[in-house]
């Protein structure tokens, strides 16, 4: 019995913090602006996806796979529209952005 409590416990804790993992809930998204079709690209967004908690997120950018040192931070509220980050090819080549930390702000 002592086992299973114990058992019981542990997947309790790691679902709990499953639950708090916020960068789970930060989407990018993709869509046709016209400054990004363009350059043969598509505009990149990023979003919560979390339905009832805000999330600060920060991300790096990347450009043809080399970190620019460029970091951005946004608190995403949920349920809100997607915050455009900029067009998946610059001039001279494709870009990225990556999640670097991703908190609940609530």
């Amino acid at each position: 019995m002592k086992r299973l409590l114990s058992a019981l416990l542990l997947v309790v804790v790691a679902h709990a913090r499953a639950d708090d993992d916020a960068a789970r809930y930060v989407a990018f998204v993709e869509e046709h602006a016209a400054t990004c079709v363009q350059r043969n690209a598509t505009q990149i967004q990023v979003r919560s996806t979390h339905p009832t908690r805000k999330i600060k997120v920060w991300l790096d950018r990347y450009h043809m796979g080399v970190g620019t040192g460029d970091r951005s931070r946004s608190e995403l509220a949920p349920g809100a529209e997607p915050e455009p980050l900029g067009c998946s090819r610059s001039a001279t080549g494709k870009q990225e952005w990556r999640i670097v930390r991703a908190i609940f702000v609530d």
